[in-house]
């Protein structure tokens, strides 16, 4: 099954952790019956759910309830795990920096999550962060903000 719509680490955690625009992400979410998931994604999400545990947002029960069930989604599909080519996300990464670093003052890792859903063939990326999105609009990409009501 081919992946269409590219969830950013933090919009994917909203779909987990109840907090601003989650609504919104878990709508999305179930607009498609897969979303592609990345070494990336396994690494932010997993160390979003543990911080807030540490920042006491979560018991330390909660997160790994969490962690279960972010385990689950990749075990059931819903999750899908893509491995895209990353010295390929590393050059368009470096290729979206230098065309685009200046004016959307995006974060480094920001940009790699835009490369890697042009590396695995996403049409639609989903976000809160408008500089993120901003970048995957340049990128050519058709941007979700889920800050937004519609």
């Amino acid at each position: 099954m081919t992946v269409k719509v590219y969830f950013d680490s933090s919009a994917l955690v909203k779909i987990y952790v109840t907090e601003a625009h989650s609504d919104r992400a878990r709508r999305e979410a179930q607009t498609v019956p897969q979303l592609p998931l990345t070494w990336l994604h396994v690494l932010e999400i997993g160390n979003a759910l543990r911080v807030l545990a540490g920042r006491k947002l979560l018991t330390a029960d909660e997160s790994r309830a969490l962690l279960d069930q972010f385990e689950d989604d990749r075990q059931a599909q819903r999750l899908a795990d893509v491995s895209p080519d990353w010295p390929k996300v590393f050059h368009e990464a470096v290729q979206l920096s230098r065309r685009h670093a200046e004016k959307l003052l995006c974060r480094s890792l920001d940009v790699l999550h835009v490369a890697a859903a042009v590396e695995v063939g996403c049409a639609r990326f989903v976000s809160a962060d408008e500089r993120q999105l901003a970048l995957a609009k340049a990128a050519g990409l058709k941007p979700v903000d889920i800050r937004s009501g519609s």
